[in-house]
């Protein structure tokens, strides 16, 4: 099979442009083309830009998505644009070709017809179609065409749902299929699931049927919209658009088309009668009510503002299909699952509680398990791959099987039947075979259980993953305490896991760190990984202990929490042996200084980190300043001490000053707090296993630590610039006084102190400076009322 070097997308809008942009994020090249703009002028005819000013502005919008579809803006260099009329011969050079046109099958067979004009033998063709069938589509194709079709259907937007659906056609031979499967994993970080012909696939096919059924239900149970968005939501483990504010992001004008291919599609399906919409959406329908691309859906933003400056929402009434204010929704049911921790514990009481809300989630849950159970084989041969679609496809933390193992197999299955329930057939099987679990754990790994065998399989395990919580079944722990564990991942490799609230770090987290340094430095192992597959790697230093320090005066216990974590983190940096870090999605404050002190740093690409201390009225105090600096003198001549300094540190200054915070992991880089020999990991559940690769790699490569770093003292000089550029910030009112003081201590470390221009410093020297400014700011009380209102508020504080 030909490595996929070059893919076209063929069709530029929203999702043709997410796609490109996706494939750009990855560093994969492609040509992105759409058709000429219908009545152009004779004069415009002959204008490149103009004919190719669909996807021309496809592209541009690249850059005004919200939430951002691409990682920084050099990506878009990676995208080509052209025309169908034009340009389509390009696609000739193209690996891979996907069709992303109107979900029109007449149209796509236009596109096909011409893809088979032009593409070269044993390029891969698909469609990214959310629910027309593959069959359908090859009636011209010739028989290379057709062994290298298949579906690639994408979730939008791609950048950040998991989830790629492969629907292999009939004549698709199966190294495409694997071919596929494995750029979609390994290059472009997706989520693989194998989906049947059928219409709308896995994922969409269960959302039908749940979307249609809390349709019908809420009107029976007197529901509002926003009650049930309420029950449907994160208390469940579900996204936070939940159930209508996700109809009004996809359209009802859409999704009523997706529910008829299921009523015209699969005459045999046993809940059929679900699939017409009911009246009031029908009516919706008429009158426009389409969601967010018509400004009104089951909600609708009003021009009225709330005493937060919030816009005002209202909800649609489905008996008058009128408007009118929201009632905040009160169930028992959700005010005793947010005070739950772990997400299984909400989803129990969420289910098995007595309140019309609680009866109501469970209904909704039974009549979605035995549907969805109901669907093996048809839409998918197992439970893996439908649980994996929601999971990946809408956000759900807990795919549906799973959701029925923590409520009881048994339980459920008694509660099911004692409704009126007719229990599938993977549930009678399992009941005959005495399973207790639809998953199991093993020494290999997690095991489910397959319909087909009537007993157990493995799931299968990407080669590329390691999964920690295996790894500690499996007895490799070597030490932890309530903060962190230390375990073997095999190859003489250490790897030290966070798993405290939000991964916030104090002494026990610093005391695992340290004891791996130890275990490395003795010999015992050859390196350490640092990270964790929890949601995020860390939110930075406890900001709990610091305050309660601060308020008992205790400055002492502050001086030594910081030394702690400077020593920890340059014990890291001067290893004998090679230190990985892994940071991935909320990598914030000590965080980020955890990974600046490891030998090389895997960053996941959804990584949103940043030195965010000054907005607690703090600056970083664990070497995160001195790393900054380090890493800007090593970019600047020898001479800089007799130059403008300012270029070479103006990107570190004002990450940390204005506690500027990455939307990906390559921004990271952009913004000084990683470097360009750090790596991008596309597809976090690789995230450990690669770090584990690049840790041994060092090894077989002959580590060895760096050499302390010498420093360059920049004095008054550099300290006079960065305070003329703060006095223009404040009187612009850009900066309050108190962000100019915070910013001025940044300044006086980055520069070094009361030193003369051109003094050498060693590395200790910036510690001790940043711990001096650090202890400065806690005893201010401005930087007090910071680090309350964040731990109350969650928000930073401007004052």
């Amino acid at each position: 099979m030909r490595e996929i070097k070059r893919v076209a997308v063929l069709g530029s809008g929203v999702m043709g442009g997410a796609i490109a942009a996706l494939l750009a994020n990855c560093g994969v090249p492609c040509l992105m083309l759409d058709i000429v703009p219908p009545n152009l002028t004779d004069d415009d005819k002959k204008k490149k830009d103009k004919r190719n000013s669909f996807a021309a502005a496809s592209k541009a919008a690249l850059l005004k998505a919200k939430p951002s579809t691409i990682f920084n803006k050099g990506i878009l260099d990676l995208i080509e644009i052209g025309n169908f009329e034009d340009d389509f011969p390009k696609i000739a050079d193209c690996d891979w070709i996907c069709e992303v046109v109107k979900e029109d099958l007449k149209i796509k067979k236009a596109v096909f017809d011409k893809v088979g004009q032009y593409r070269s033998p044993g390029s891969i063709v698909s469609t990214n179609t959310s629910g027309i069938p593959i069959k359908s589509m090859v009636g011209s194709m010739d028989d290379d065409m057709r062994k290298h079709f298949l579906g690639t259907h994408f979730f939008n937007p791609p950048r950040y749902l998991k989830l790629l659906e492969i629907i292999p056609g009939a004549d698709t031979l199966p190294e495409v299929v694997k071919q596929m499967a494995e750029f979609g994993e390994n290059v472009i970080g997706k989520g693989i699931v194998y989906a049947k012909d059928t219409p709308n696939f896995v994922a969409n096919r269960i959302l039908t049927f749940t979307m249609q059924y809390i349709l019908y239900e809420m009107l029976k149970a007197g529901l509002t919209f926003e009650e049930v968005d309420a029950l449907t939501g994160p208390v469940i483990g579900h996204a936070s658009s939940a159930t209508f504010r996700t109809g009004d992001l996809v359209g009802m004008d859409t999704f009523v088309h997706v529910v008829g291919n299921v009523y015209n599609g699969c005459p045999d399906d046993e809940r059929r009668d679900l699939m017409v919409p009911p009246d009031f959406v029908k009516k919706m329908i008429e009158k426009g009510y389409f969601g967010d691309k018509s400004g009104s859906g089951f909600f609708k933003k009003t021009s009225e503002r709330d005493e937060k400056g919030k816009s005002i929402i209202h909800s649609l009434d489905p008996n008058t299909l009128e408007y009118k204010p929201q009632v905040k929704p009160r169930f028992d049911c959700i005010g005793a699952a947010k005070k739950a921790g772990a997400v299984e514990e909400k989803i129990k009481i969420m289910h098995m509680g007595e309140d019309k809300g609680a009866q109501f989630v469970w209904k909704l849950f039974a009549n979605m398990a035995v549907y969805s159970a109901n669907r093996i084989p048809e839409i998918a041969d197992d439970i893996v791959n439908i649980d994996n679609s929601l999971k990946w496809g809408f956000a759900w933390e807990k795919g549906v099987f799973e959701v029925w193992d923590i409520l009881g197999f048994k339980c459920v299955c008694d509660r099911m039947e004692a409704d009126g329930l007719k229990l599938p057939a993977i549930a009678v099987a399992m009941k005959k075979a005495g399973a207790e679990s639809f998953y199991k754990d093993s020494p290999k790994g997690q095991m489910y259980f397959d319909l087909a065998s009537k007993g157990y399989k493995l799931v299968q395990q990407d080669p590329n993953v390691i999964r920690l919580d295996i790894v500690k079944q499996n007895k490799k722990v070597v030490k932890e305490n309530s903060d962190a564990s230390l375990m073997d991942i095999g190859d003489g490799i250490l790897c030290a896991e966070f798993h405290c609230k939000m991964n916030a770090i104090g002494a026990d987290l610093i005391a695992i760190l340290s004891e791996g340094v130890r275990l490395v430095n003795e010999g015992q192992f050859d390196g350490m990984v640092v990270g964790n597959q929890g949601p995020h790697f860390s939110a930075g230093a406890n900001l709990m202990i610091i305050l309660a320090d601060i308020k008992q005066n205790n400055w002492e216990g502050v001086r030594k929490m910081i030394g702690g974590f400077q020593s920890a983190n340059m014990a890291m940096r001067y290893c004998r042996g090679p230190v990985v870090s892994a940071p991935h999605h909320f990598t914030l404050g000590g965080g980020i200084e955890v990974s600046q002190h490891c030998s090389k740093a895997v960053i996941a690409s959804e990584t949103y980190g940043g030195l965010v201390e000054a907005g607690v009225g703090l600056i970083p105090a664990g070497g995160g300043t001195k790393e900054m600096l380090r890493r800007s003198l090593a970019f600047a001549p020898e001479c800089v001490a007799e130059s403008t300094p300012f270029p070479y540190l103006r990107r570190a200054f004002e990450s940390i000053a204005m506690a500027k915070v990455s939307t990906s992991g390559p921004e990271l880089v952009d913004l000084g707090y990683f470097t360009e020999n750090d790596l991008i990991c596309v597809n976090w559940d690789q995230q450990i296993k690669r770090a584990k690769d690049v840790c041994r790699g060092l090894v077989v490569a002959g580590y060895n630590p760096p050499k302390p770093a010498v420093l360059t003292a920049l004095g008054e000089p550099a300290r006079a610039v960065f305070r003329a550029a703060l006095y223009n910030l404040k009187s612009g009112g850009f900066a309050s006084e108190h962000d100019a003081t915070i910013a001025m201590k940044v300044a006086n470390v980055l520069t070094g102190g009361d030193r003369m221009p051109g003094t050498k410093m060693s590395e200790q020297d910036v510690l001790d400076l940043e711990a001096e400014a650090f202890l400065s700011l806690c005893g201010m009380e401005k930087s007090q009322d910071r680090i309350q209102n964040m731990l109350m508020t969650g928000k930073p504080l401007r004052n």
